[in-house]
């Protein structure tokens, strides 16, 4: 739960998650403009800083 939590919080903060709204569901052109364009425009260094572990105290279980 941990790691889908990392995950979604910060695939959600990027360009690319507001831009697929915005094409989808606000504009519903279907023609959203990914930042890379390509799979091979991603980095090792965005991955990293997606599955970065959770700084202490940013995420806690409910009792």
């Amino acid at each position: 739960m941990v790691q889908e939590y990392r995950i979604a919080c910060r695939v959600s903060a990027l360009p690319d998650f507001q831009e697929g709204v915005r094409a989808v569901v606000i504009d519903k052109d279907n023609a959203p403009k990914w930042r890379p364009a390509t799979l091979t425009g991603v980095t090792d260094a965005m991955l990293d800083d997606i599955f970065a572990p959770l700084i202490d105290g940013e995420w806690r279980p409910l009792p």
